[in-house]
């Protein structure tokens, strides 16, 4: 009998105790459409930190401080586009934004590849490539943060922008012109974020 008990007992620790098979993974819990959000926010909040550093630095370097080679009114046609007036930008869906958001920000982020290429090939400039290189570091990290949103909110995931179309705009025929290019890129860039960060925090509020 105690033989018996004495195998019984071993069995239950061979089934239970050194099992040895595959210990199950644990599955992490999928975020809430708020947490998403709130990620998105605060990616977006470090990303126009950086951009912002980065475009601060570029007139530093470029122009000696003097951002009156970048006002406003200066802008480039394919970026043109991307400047949506407030209004309009308010009246599209949630779901339209957001796409809109990540598409814009893919076409900046080939332009800011030309941009790092210009800086990195310019002599004293070597603050403002690290600066750009940063900036699309945690771009990538926003990019990824919108996609989890998407997922999350049920969205459909937009077209990728694979390449500037503009033969001219990637490379401007003078170094003056170039000049120009980048900064409306880093200029625009960095406003494009600003507003992101604060469709974040409207959005993540009414997903609360």
């Amino acid at each position: 009998m105690m033989k018996m008990l004495g195998f019984a007992v071993v069995l239950l620790l061979g089934l239970h105790g050194c099992t040895s098979g595959p210990v199950p993974t644990t599955v992490a819990p999928q975020q809430t459409p708020f947490e998403a959000l709130m990620d998105a926010r605060n990616v977006a909040a470090r990303l126009y930190q950086k951009a912002s550093d980065a475009y601060e630095t570029f007139i530093q370097e470029e122009f000696s401080g003097d951002s009156g080679y970048c006002v406003a009114d200066i802008t480039w046609d394919e970026l043109f586009s991307v400047r949506i007036p407030t209004l309009e930008w308010r009246n599209l869906g949630d779901e339209e934004r957001l796409q809109r958001l990540r598409r814009d920000l893919q076409l900046f982020e080939l332009f800011l590849d030309e941009v790092l290429l210009d800086e990195q090939a310019q002599e004293g400039h070597t603050d403002t490539a690290n600066k750009v290189e940063d900036t699309m570091n945690e771009l990538d990290g926003l990019m990824t943060a919108i996609a989890v949103a998407n997922h999350v909110l049920g969205f459909t995931e937009p077209t990728d922008v694979t390449e500037i179309m503009s033969t001219s705009l990637r490379d401007p025929g003078t170094e003056s012109a170039r000049a120009i290019r980048d900064c409306v890129v880093l200029r625009d860039f960095k406003t494009l974020v600003e507003r992101g960060h604060r469709d974040f925090t409207l959005l993540s509020r009414k997903y609360s």
